[in-house]
């Protein structure tokens, strides 16, 4: 059981500074996380890296957090998206004491700013009418995330996250209360969730949930602190050396090129094959965001198959236009070299 320290919050916002360049996975131009500190407790997360102490230890609850976002979204574009996303679970078991994140979508539903939201808890389910409303009147999308489909390691590698079968149905269930909703496959952790059969049975299982979009990363290990922790998931889930990571990560943060690039050929392929989107499709924001964010997460999902399937050149021109146009430093004649040319056009006029 952790701690809850009730808490108010210091002079330091609320909301993070906005993003110099849009967020493709998660649509964002801000992040939020309600609570610090997750109950949770995911052994990969990056989380972990932010303190001294164990991440599932001691939660803080920030009282007065609703109060001060309302005073910080005088200051922010009701066309930018904020994701609910950083560091810890918002549906978390302090929500069900504490409401702090009921509140905080209250005040996004209030100012009508669109919001994205990541849980592993079905607890979500009880503000669906809340983001139902939020999606109507504006844009409110709810993701989960999943690293496998198998319940037992599951339980190795998410702590007290629920299964992930019961997460898929809190998807489903949102979707047909007319919220949009996708699944992060983060991280693909190689030799544990990247073989064919693992990312074949997640994918197959978000397809028969009718997800809108999948999106995926790659496990991260900034320092030896991390490592370590890797290390000892690895001791967990099987029988891996450690120089099974040493030609994947060529001792850098994060994987090769070469490996990235084969797992997002595979993933790319299947999840055409299924029939599912990749990145966050144009019709869950079109008209919802301010149209320099639209035409910019537009042109980055672009980038991102063009990447894979070996269009570099028009990948990088749709990479160079997004920035443009996210930071307003577009040189109208930079477009001329887009097969998004007009739609692009459309949008920003």
């Amino acid at each position: 059981m952790a701690n809850y320290l009730r808490d108010f919050m210091s002079d330091a916002p609320v909301l993070s500074a906005r993003r110099p360049t849009i967020n493709e996975f998660f649509l964002s131009a801000y992040t939020l996380s309600i609570y610090t500190g997750c109950e949770l407790g995911c052994p990969y997360c990056d989380s972990w890296l932010f303190g001294d102490r164990p991440l599932n230890e001691t939660i803080h609850i920030p009282l007065d957090l609703p109060q001060r976002l309302d005073a910080e979204l005088a200051h922010v574009d009701r066309g930018d998206l904020i994701a609910i996303t950083a560091l810890s679970d918002p549906y978390q078991p302090a929500e069900q004491t504490y409401r702090i994140t009921r509140q905080t979508l209250q005040v996004l539903a209030d100012k009508g700013q669109p919001c994205l939201l990541q849980t592993k808890s079905a607890s979500v389910l009880e503000d669906a009418a809340l983001l139902q409303r939020m999606n109507e009147s504006g844009l409110a999308i709810v993701m989960t995330t999943l690293v496998t489909m198998d319940p037992h390691l599951s339980e190795k590698l998410e702590g007290k996250a629920p299964p992930p079968a019961l997460r898929l149905e809190m998807l489903a269930e949102l979707k047909r209360a007319g919220v949009p909703v996708g699944v992060a496959i983060l991280p693909v952790m190689p030799y544990v969730n990247d073989t064919q059969s693992a990312l074949r049975a997640m994918l197959r299982a978000c397809a028969e949930a009718r997800v809108d979009f999948v999106i995926w990363d790659y496990l991260h290990i900034p320092n030896e602190r991390h490592r370590s922790r890797v290390n000892e998931i690895l001791a967990r889930v099987g029988s891996f050396p450690h120089s099974y990571y040493r030609d994947i990560y060529q001792g850098q943060a994060t994987v090769s090129a070469a490996y990235r690039h084969d797992r997002d050929v595979e993933l790319l392929g299947r999840c055409d094959g299924l029939g599912l989107e990749v990145r966050a499709p144009q019709r869950i924001f079109a008209g919802k965001l301010s149209p320099a964010n639209e035409a910019a997460l537009l042109l980055k999902h672009s980038a991102f198959r063009d990447r894979v399937q070996g269009r570099d050149r028009v990948a990088r021109i749709h990479h160079s236009l997004a920035e443009q146009i996210y930071a307003g430093d577009l040189r109208p004649a930079a477009l001329r070299d887009s097969p998004l040319a007009l739609t692009i056009r459309e949008i920003l006029e």
